[in-house]
């Protein structure tokens, strides 16, 4: 099996799809070894909506073509809501991600505030 290393958090994706960050596109075009949470799809699902359906498939087509998603399960959701309160200051949606980089030994790449000072995590400053 081979060991993924980087969970792409929404920040990044959102970031490389308006071309705001070089260094979100150098992780999602230039690196192995990538996932994200499924809790992502829904996060730039929501960010796309208001521009139609198919703009919203597209985002997630490409995604899914880069990278694979890691479904949001029981010992997940379980640590997501413990993490929420004790490490965290964003919503539920940053817990999971956070929880499902625990679980799976993943290091979270984001430019999102609320992970700046987290172990595990590569923060892109925002230009």
């Amino acid at each position: 099996m081979i060991r993924i290393a980087y969970l792409l958090d929404s920040w990044v994706w959102i970031a490389h799809f308006e071309g705001r960050s070089q260094e979100a596109r150098y992780y999602i075009e230039g690196m192995e070894d990538l996932c994200m949470s499924a809790i992502t799809i829904a996060e730039v699902t929501q960010k796309y909506s208001s521009y139609g359906e198919n703009k919203v498939q597209t985002r997630i087509n490409d995604m899914l073509k880069r990278c694979p998603m890691i479904p949001v399960d029981r010992k997940i959701a379980t640590m997501a809501g413990m993490l929420r309160h004790r490490e965290i200051d964003g919503g539920i949606a940053d817990a999971i991600i956070l929880a499902t980089a625990r679980i799976g030994h993943h290091t979270i790449v984001t430019g999102d505030r609320h992970f700046r000072d987290l172990p595990g995590v590569v923060f892109i400053e925002d230009i």
